[in-house]
């Protein structure tokens, strides 16, 4: 039985369904949730952040999780460059083939914008999605994420 991912951007009313959904993944993750801090970031990219795109997953029309990439720059590449900023599948959907195709879209997402490079972070501890990542040419870098 086939399955149809696709993907929706983030709308105004969507907003309470992806702070669900991000409550669900920092719990997961061990992270601490701000809901206010959320809404706000959610509210300002609906309304249409430039450096900013949240995607709800669905399948078959069902939202299952959402994505956020972040647009920046970079001189070592020569130019744009998105960060994968947040992905979240929910449980029960995992092994279906969202995280695969929402590799795939962010990739022609990130070529219809012209980005040179993908970067992202994932937990040292998820060895699942490490190996998701690896397998689609994501690698380690010798340089440390570091954040204030």
């Amino acid at each position: 039985m086939s399955v149809e991912v696709s993907f929706r951007h983030l709308e105004a009313a969507d907003c309470e369904t992806v702070l669900r959904l991000m409550r669900d993944y920092y719990a997961e993750e061990g992270q601490e949730f701000v809901p206010d801090l959320a809404a706000a970031a959610l509210n300002e990219i609906s309304g249409g952040n430039a450096l900013a795109r949240v995607w709800l997953i669905c399948l078959d029309k069902v939202i299952v999780g959402y994505v956020c990439v972040t647009l920046g720059f970079s001189l070592e590449v020569g130019g744009y460059d998105f960060f994968l900023d947040e992905l979240f599948v929910i449980p029960e959907s995992r092994g279906n083939g969202p995280s695969s195709a929402v590799l795939n879209f962010g990739g022609n997402e990130s070529r219809s914008l012209g980005v040179r490079r993908i970067c992202l972070e994932v937990e040292r501890h998820n060895a699942v999605a490490r190996k998701i990542y690896s397998a689609r040419d994501y690698h380690e870098h010798d340089r440390h994420l570091m954040s204030t």
